[in-house]
């Protein structure tokens, strides 16, 4: 199946579903679509029996800083399921307040020595990290949002999300542009 129909069929259409689009502004709805990602990318990778304490245990995903999605990423929570799990989004002002979450988003307003940090500090913590920060993934994040030709793409550091010992399936790894850590 061509590259571009999977994107559709594993992106697209349930970021057309949150909300219609014709109606947001631009920032608005480039944040409905990775609100869109971040659900799929649950769907897509596997963590260790561990992340969960029990089998009722939600799919938590996080945001670190200033939360640029507005409701989007409640909508997801309160329709969607990851595994058979409810969703819990749970925002962090700072990483001093980080807790457990399975999927941690860095935006792009947080400083960069604070990225650097959060990367630093939640290696082998199991998380998904994704960033939207030129260079995220290759300084150790596990998945980038980046733009191009007008669209969100999204490129990943299979070795960062190994050392967190998550498992990408190879549909998900098909769709990205894939990246190394830079270790200059």
């Amino acid at each position: 199946m061509p590259k571009a129909v999977w994107l559709l069929l594993l992106f697209g259409i349930p970021a057309l579903a949150i909300t219609p689009l014709r109606a947001q502004s631009v920032i608005s709805r480039e944040y409905t679509i990775k609100a869109a990602y971040l659900y799929n990318f649950g769907r897509y990778v596997t963590w260790p029996k561990e992340c969960f304490a029990t089998a009722q245990s939600p799919f938590v995903i996080g945001v670190l800083g200033v939360d640029p999605f507005g409701d989007a990423l409640d909508s997801i929570a309160a329709g969607k399921r990851v595994g058979g799990r409810r969703i819990v989004v749970r925002r962090f002002a700072s990483l001093g307040e980080w807790e457990f979450c399975h999927v941690l988003f860095v935006p792009r307003s947080t400083d960069p020595q604070q990225q650097l940090d959060t990367i630093a500090r939640l290696r082998s913590a199991h998380v998904l990290l994704v960033g939207e920060t030129p260079g995220f993934a290759r300084r150790g994040g596990s998945i980038n949002f980046f733009v191009e030709q007008n669209k969100t793409r999204f490129e990943i550091n299979q070795e960062a999300a190994e050392r967190e010992q998550l498992k990408i399936s190879a549909k998900l790894l098909s769709l990205a542009r894939l990246v190394r850590t830079d270790n200059r």
